[in-house]
């Protein structure tokens, strides 16, 4: 299923973009086939955005509800799920963006760990393999190799795109007042802050550099996504 679904269409959306590519530069082809992959899963990215800052508008809402219905907690479970309803959020679209990046990265590094070789059992009929293959993106580095400069730039983009996803994590109450909620938003918090950059350089610098390219791409990417997504929300008054 994962080699159906996942390998075969990477690995032919890359070939077919690296054979229409000016010059056939495989750095360009992998940008090209970055901005694809998010184009793809732009409306759940865009979802999970909007119910992340929807969910901080209606955070006081939720906590009277959960107040008013402490000894019924189904009761107090099916009127969230109606707030949910009423406002048109996904809970759950945050988790499935995750989920659904995993295999496409694991899809990414099978591509590459073979050195992007011609594969006739993965190919497509109707497509064909460059009979000449550059490995070097831009004329600078090779992807097949690890690269530490866009390693880290990898870890740097995702440190900054975490900072402005996480802007709305603080809790404003007295440490007294904290809830295991707000508890765990501080630590989910330092871990995009703090933690997942450097596994990020670290991977990128130890994996063939397509993926810590990939990476870097999805990041701004993603960055811009998240400047759209706070300036359509912006009259809400969450950001």
């Amino acid at each position: 299923m994962f080699h159906t679904f996942f390998y075969e269409p990477l690995y032919n959306l890359l070939v077919v973009v690296l054979t229409i590519t000016p010059l056939h530069d495989i750095g360009t082809a992998i940008v090209i086939v970055t901005c694809i992959v998010k184009l793809i899963l732009l409306p759940l990215n865009l979802s999970a955005l909007r119910s992340q800052y929807i969910m901080k508008k209606i955070e006081g809402e939720l906590k009277e509800l959960k107040e008013k219905n402490k000894k019924d907690p189904q009761a107090a479970s099916r009127q969230m799920m109606e707030v949910y309803k009423r406002e048109k959020i996904n809970p759950f679209a945050s988790l499935f963006v995750v989920i659904i990046q995993i295999p496409i990265f694991f899809a990414l590094y099978f591509v590459f760990s073979k050195g992007l070789q011609a594969d006739p059992s993965s190919l497509y009929s109707f497509i064909t393999f460059p009979e000449k293959l550059h490995l070097q993106a831009f004329g600078l580095f090779d992807v097949t190799q690890k690269n530490i400069v866009v390693a880290i730039l990898a870890g740097i983009s995702s440190y900054f795109l975490a900072r402005r996803q996480t802007a709305t994590m603080t809790s404003t109450k007295p440490s007294h007042e904290e809830t295991f909620q707000d508890h765990f938003m501080k630590s989910m918090k330092i871990q995009l802050l703090y933690v997942l950059p450097v596994i990020v350089a670290v991977s990128g610098a130890i994996l063939p550099s397509a993926l810590a390219l990939y990476w870097l791409v999805s990041n701004i990417i993603g960055y811009a996504q998240d400047v759209y997504m706070k300036n359509k929300l912006s009259h809400l008054n969450v950001i």
